[in-house]
């Protein structure tokens, strides 16, 4: 079966397929990754968080995942972004540590 039926039908159908892929409709979402980042302050519980290192059209970005499942871009260079991600870390070695020490019966 042929799916296009001369150049211009190809490059038409590429660019329908490429514009869906591309729609963004929400910056702070992750999709495959950060692409736009947001500045405002996360004001829910944080559960967790990872670094996300440019690779275009990835940016550099903290991605927090709150308790009620959302999944947010912040700008790493924000101040509350680096003390929340630093809390975050020292939380989770912490348990790391208890962890390793806990002894059993």
């Amino acid at each position: 079966m042929q799916l296009c039926y001369g150049p211009i039908a190809c490059l038409a159908l590429f660019a329908v397929v490429l514009s869906l892929t591309a729609t963004d409709t929400d910056a702070n979402k992750v999709h495959n990754c950060c692409t736009k980042v947001s500045k405002q302050k996360i004001t829910g519980p944080i559960i967790g968080a990872r670094l996300q290192k440019k690779a275009l059209p990835c940016v550099n970005a903290v991605i927090f995942e709150t308790e009620d499942g959302e999944t947010i871009c912040s700008h790493w260079k924000e101040s509350w972004v680096r003390k929340a991600f630093f809390q975050l870390e020292m939380a989770r070695k912490s348990l790391d540590t208890q962890n390793t020490t806990a002894t059993y019966p």
